[in-house]
């Protein structure tokens, strides 16, 4: 073998077209940078800096976690590659739902399960979690019983037991996965909680801050939104210009206009719109930045082509951004385009990781339906929702119109009861002039349906 160039200075895997391509580019780049550091003895510029392709590394603000090989247990000699083909489909899953950053399964499976540590994975790979599991195979069906660990505390935080056909495994189509990834995410969740509960906010890890704000802001209660933003701050305090922080620093003041929290409406929207476009000037490609601009557009300015540019950039970086597809398919609904906008918000609904964002998930969701004229699956919808947030004004309003729709007005006057207990100042006329249902080509039939329900003017 001869080389024609200097191999550090080789295009890797030259031909190959890779998906997510600008990321890979931007993780190796700063693979080979860490690499020189070490040569050298030079600090490396930690994660969040901006990388050589001009792309901002995410690490230090998400999760990192990695997923050991799976032991699986048959009987006789063990030759089946299933337990490293779940590891590598649920690591798979894990780096799909941008949640956390995990460690590449090529990685992961030099650790033998049997005998490694969790603290030793911890200081090897450099992360706070670690999944481990066994697999059995029973017929064609397969029984994993998966662990979370806190892999420095060492400490088994999480177990389930998850079922499902071994085709759907084999076809990268596991159910069993998807909810094993969406309950990592609710444990890790509920571990950022439980730290902001009882430690010094300034000591705390940017990950650890990062997932308690995300759940603290879908809370209905003001104590714990506003906690939020506090957390939110030290975040930025650290990192002023990290598209992550800004971007959910964006969405906090667009949920304080959805929760009804707003005394301004208009400087919530327009520190928004700041928030979006200085995360798109640290990351121009970022896909979550570009969905906040979206929702912007089309959730309180009701500009919906423009909303629609957005969501398709963010689509465009990640084809599998959630809240993207989720708000896409909202506005496809406003815009009377509702059998898309119910395909849409389906499809986010099954990528969406994040236990404390379900409730907007099945809003939005229910929105769709609502304009499909599904009003029982509006309801059912709704309901699910306003089980994780009982007050969130969407659901109301939108159960409220489904059931009076439904010719069920007795129940539609009891939900616009509760919509009117969690929003006091709706009316009528909030209606037409701030929700982004009374633009759309039925706005004006939902309108009256909420008026017969016991909306006042």
């Amino acid at each position: 073998m001869e080389f024609i160039e200097p191999e550090d200075q080789a295009e890797f895997m030259e031909g190959f077209e890779l998906p997510h391509e600008t990321r890979f580019e931007s993780w190796l780049a700063q693979m080979r940078a860490d690499f020189e550091a070490k040569q050298t003895g030079q600090p490396t510029g930690g994660a969040g800096q901006i990388g050589q392709t001009g792309r901002v590394q995410y690490n230090d603000l998400l999760p990192p976690i990695a997923v050991l090989p799976f032991v699986q247990h048959t009987p006789g000699e063990d030759t089946s590659p299933l337990g490293s083909l779940l590891s590598e489909e649920l690591s798979r899953c894990l780096a799909r739902s941008q949640a956390f950053t995990v460690t590449s399964y090529l990685a992961s499976r030099q650790f033998d399960p049997n005998r490694i540590r969790p603290i030793e994975v911890s200081q090897v790979a450099g992360v706070n979690y670690l999944v481990s599991g066994v697999v059995h195979v029973r017929g064609q069906m397969m029984n994993a019983d998966i662990e979370l660990h806190d892999a420095v505390r060492e400490k088994v935080i999480w177990s389930r037991s998850f079922q499902g056909p071994l085709s759907d495994l084999m076809a990268g189509q596991s159910a069993a996965l998807r909810d094993a990834t969406r309950q990592i995410g609710q444990t890790v969740v509920g571990e950022s909680i439980r730290l902001i509960g009882f430690k010094p906010l300034a000591g705390l890890e940017g990950h650890t801050l990062l997932m308690g704000a995300i759940s603290l802001m879908q809370d209905m209660n003001p104590a714990s939104f506003e906690k939020a933003r506090e957390i939110l701050n030290v975040l930025l305090s650290r990192a002023p210009q990290h598209p992550l922080a800004l971007t959910w620093m964006g969405f906090w003041h667009v949920l304080r206009i959805q929760k009804g929290f707003s005394n301004d409406r208009q400087l919530d929207i327009h520190l928004a719109e700041q928030l979006a476009t200085s995360a798109l000037s640290a990351d121009p490609s970022f896909s979550l930045a570009h969905t906040l601009k979206g929702v912007i557009s089309s959730h309180l300015l009701f500009h919906f082509d423009l909303a629609q540019t957005s969501y398709d950039l963010a689509l465009k970086d990640n084809p599998n951004e959630a809240l993207a597809l989720l708000l896409k398919g909202t506005t496809r609904a406003y815009q009377d385009r509702p059998d898309e906008a119910v395909q849409l918000t389906d499809a986010a609904r099954r990528l969406s990781p994040l236990g404390p964002q379900r409730y907007y998930f099945d809003a939005e969701s229910a929105v769709a339906n609502l304009t499909a004229r599904n009003y029982g699956r509006a309801i059912e919808l709704a309901d699910r929702s306003l089980e994780a947030n009982a007050s969130y004004p969407t659901s109301l309003g939108t159960k409220a119109i489904a059931l009076q729709m439904s010719g069920r007005t007795s129940e539609a006057r009891d939900t616009v009861q509760d919509l009117l207990k969690a929003a006091p100042m709706f009316n009528m006329s909030r209606y037409h002039n701030y929700t982004p249902l009374a633009a759309g080509p039925a706005g004006e039939e939902w309108g009256h349906a909420l008026k017969m329900a016991g909306v006042p003017d």
